[in-house]
């Protein structure tokens, strides 16, 4: 998307920034990259928390992946609250891990195995 873009450094506070498109400041903006090539479009990638404030033309890519593992566990939460069926499946994938474990495991063990099987891992996998 080709939009008027402008990045305004703060002048009381510089290690902050404004992005305006067509005149208007972005809002919850979390971060941005911007780049330029010889020959090329200059290209923003707005990172935005929340919700998208956004109308108009530019070339600009939101990032929303979670950067943290507190952000990835809160989206696997909410999910797993929104949808029984996968909440089930994954319960489902604990309890086969617990239950497919020998007897004389140690409880150190426990952790690491219940962890690989939910993401699909078997457990000697992620040694090999």
């Amino acid at each position: 998307m080709i939009a008027n873009v402008k990045i305004r450094q703060d002048k009381e506070k510089p290690w902050i920034y404004r992005v305006y498109k067509d005149g208007k400041q972005l809002t919850r903006v979390r971060s941005i990259d911007f780049n330029v090539e010889a020959g090329t479009l200059p290209e923003l990638t707005v990172e935005i928390g929340g919700g998208i404030d956004f109308d108009g033309m530019a070339d600009i890519h939101f990032d929303y992946s979670p950067h943290t593992i507190k952000e990835a566990c809160k989206i696997l939460r909410e999910e797993l609250l929104k949808h029984e069926d996968l909440y089930r499946a994954f319960s489902a994938s604990i309890y086969s891990a617990l239950n497919e474990m020998p007897e004389e495991t140690w409880i150190d063990e426990m952790p690491e195995i219940i962890l690989s099987r939910i993401i699909g891992e078997e457990p000697d996998e992620r040694k090999g």
